[in-house]
C-alpha cells in the first residue's frame, strides 16, 4: 500500500475505503435479490446514496492529485524546453547567454545575428527564434517572468513565481521553493 501511495502522491486510504464501503453495499443488495426481496425500499435508497457520496468524496483527492501531477509535468516539460533552447543559442552565438531585457528572452523569441541582436528573420538576423510562442509559463504559478539571480544554484527563489535565471552560466531554474533545485 505504502508503494501505490508514492507512486500516485495521494492518500489511498480514503478511496480504498470507498471501494470496500462498495462492495459491502453491492453483497448486501445480492443477498437481498437472493431472498426474494427484489423491491427498493427506504433503507435501500439511505445505503445507495451513502456509497454514491461515499465514492465522491474518495475521488476528490485523485482529481486534484492528477491535476497537481498535470502541472508538475508540464512544469519540468517547459523548464527542459527553456534549457535546451538556451544551450542551443549559446551553441551558435559562441558560447554567450541570452540576456534578459524587461523580463523575458528577446534574443531567444525573435531571430537574431551573430552577435546575438534581435532583428527581423532574414540573411541578417539567420539564428532562431528560438522559442516561436514566447517564454514557456511556469505552469504551477502561470507566470512566464525571468528574474535574474547572483549564483547558481539559487538559495531561494525570487518571488516572482516564473523562472530564475543565472545570465553569466545560462542557467535557469523555476521560481518556486518546492522546485529551485531541479
Amino acid at each position: 500500500m505504502e508503494f501505490l501511495r508514492e507512486l500516485s502522491g495521494t492518500n489511498l486510504y480514503l478511496p480504498a475505503g470507498a471501494a470496500v464501503a462498495a462492495v459491502l453495499v453491492l453483497g448486501y443488495m445480492v443477498a437481498r435479490i437472493r431472498r426474494g426481496r427484489s423491491g427498493f425500499g427506504v433503507l435501500d435508497a439511505v445505503i445507495l446514496t451513502l456509497v454514491v457520496s461515499i465514492l465522491g468524496a474518495a475521488a476528490i483527492p485523485l482529481v486534484e492529485g492528477a491535476s497537481q501531477q498535470a502541472k508538475s509535468s508540464a512544469l519540468l516539460r517547459n523548464l527542459h524546453t527553456l534549457r535546451s533552447q538556451i544551450e542551443l543559442y549559446k551553441l551558435e552565438h559562441g558560447g554567450r547567454s541570452p540576456v534578459i531585457f524587461e523580463g523575458s528572452f528577446p534574443q531567444l523569441i525573435r531571430a537574431t545575428d551573430a552577435k546575438g541582436i534581435p532583428g527581423t528573420a532574414g540573411r541578417d538576423y539567420p539564428y532562431g527564434p528560438y522559442l516561436h510562442n514566447g517564454v514557456p509559463v511556469n505552469a504551477v504559478s502561470g507566470r512566464s517572468i525571468i528574474t535574474l539571480t547572483d549564483a547558481f544554484p539559487p538559495s531561494e527563489p525570487s518571488g516572482a513565481k516564473g523562472w530564475i535565471y543565472h545570465q553569466q552560466t545560462g542557467q535557469i531554474a523555476v521560481d518556486l521553493p518546492e522546485f529551485i533545485e531541479k
